[in-house]
């Protein structure tokens, strides 16, 4: 019987775990991102390729830049809110990529501006981060993340 209640509450364990790793982080639905980010009176704007075949053209026409294939970008949401005319308090850019192989992708292939986008354009912003996780790649301040979660 111990080896049993044992066993379950292993079991149950595992599954708090992976809940909380897939609850934390930028979700990879650019809409509920968006909703998240509007809730949080965020100017928003998205581009997003589900049978939009205008927006999925305009996604289309940035992957030679990006060094991926035309079709691997699915969505690209920027979102700003406070500040100046300038500078926006808090920001947010999200990549949606088809899957996590084409973001490692895009990651590896970009690696040199994607460190020197953080080190020269944004080395002022407080709090500003690159990230990647999963299919999807994001900077922006600490807060923006924060919200857009």
């Amino acid at each position: 019987m111990k080896k049993i209640i044992r066993t379950v509450f292993l079991v149950m364990a595992i599954a708090l775990a992976v809940y909380a790793l897939v609850a934390c982080g930028i979700s990879n639905n650019p809409k509920k991102a968006k909703e998240a980010l509007e809730d949080k009176q965020y100017t928003v704007e998205t581009i997003i390729g589900d049978n939009d075949l205008d927006a999925q053209a305009e996604l289309d026409s940035m992957s030679d830049e990006m060094h991926i294939t035309a079709g691997d970008l699915v969505a690209m949401l920027a979102a700003y809110k406070g500040g100046t005319d300038d500078m926006a308090q808090d920001f947010i850019y999200i990549y949606y990529f088809k899957d996590g192989s084409v973001a490692n992708k895009f990651w590896d292939a970009n690696k040199k501006e994607i460190e020197d986008l953080g080190a020269t354009e944004y080395k002022d912003v407080e709090g500003f981060e690159i990230k990647k996780q999963g299919s999807v790649v994001y900077f922006g301040t600490k807060q923006a993340i924060s919200d857009a979660m």
